[in-house]
């Protein structure tokens, strides 16, 4: 399969190899932010089999369906021959890994919107049992953002499970705004994320909405409906998305 741009409307592409140039620089200097004995990489069609095992892995801790979205092994491959997928590591030893790609034909803006160019996509992270609990979600988050604004885009976009109360919060905490929620293609709710890398601030008063530990989600996507964006994750007896009214 050969990846197109995205056609003029959405926006253009920056291209595979400057955007895996920009990913080795990032990485380089990303260096001191690790923790100490561990590296990360980007990933080869070699490592796959080895991606595969810590999604099986991982599949089978979560606690209920829907979490994270199972890539295949040819959805992988696709990430590595035209996205980034970053590997952290342990001597040889894959960790887990961290995929995005800039928007294009086949894999198009998780949300609408008039681009001069294609945002950036962070898909999924997945941690193997060696790397969990050392913060690799948050930076695996601001690596992948430092990436696409040092190769000049605009902006950034992901989804996430309103029932994912660590990866919504990491994302909110990196300047992450929920804009929508929708199902996705295995049939779960995700929120819709964007971050622009010039937005502005949006602050309060907030509008609280708790997030359900299962069940419905219809009432935040409501809220969003009517306009309002996700900008804060309250934790407390009842973790709480705070809403501020504004498109952002």
């Amino acid at each position: 399969m050969t990846v197109t741009p995205l056609p003029a409307g959405p926006g253009k592409n920056v291209g595979r190899d400057v955007l895996r140039d920009v990913a080795e620089s990032c990485l380089d200097r990303s260096a001191g932010d690790i923790p100490v004995g561990t590296g990360l990489r980007l990933a080869t069609m070699e490592d796959i089999p080895a991606l595969v095992e810590i999604i099986d892995w991982a599949a089978c801790q979560a606690q209920r369906e829907g979490l994270f979205l199972r890539m295949s092994e040819a959805f992988l491959a696709s990430f590595v021959r035209d996205g980034i997928v970053l590997l952290p590591v342990s001597d040889s030893k894959i960790l887990g890994y961290s995929n995005a790609m800039q928007a294009n034909s086949d894999h198009p803006p998780f949300l609408a919107g008039p681009y001069s160019q294609a945002p950036g996509l962070l898909f999924g992270t997945v941690l193997g049992p060696e790397a969990r609990a050392q913060g690799w979600h948050g930076r695996l988050i601001r690596v992948r953002m430092d990436i696409f604004r040092k190769a000049g885009l605009a902006s950034v976009q992901c989804t996430v499970s309103p029932y994912n109360r660590v990866s919504l919060g990491n994302l909110l905490a990196a300047g992450f705004r929920a804009y929508g929620l929708k199902d996705m293609l295995d049939g779960h709710p995700r929120f819709l994320l964007r971050h622009d890398f010039e937005q502005r601030e949006m602050p309060g008063p907030y509008c609280k909405l708790a997030l359900p530990k299962s069940g419905s989600v219809a009432d935040h996507g409501a809220l969003l409906a009517d306009g309002y964006v996700g900008v804060i994750l309250e934790r407390g007896e009842t973790n709480a998305l705070c809403y501020v009214a504004g498109s952002g």
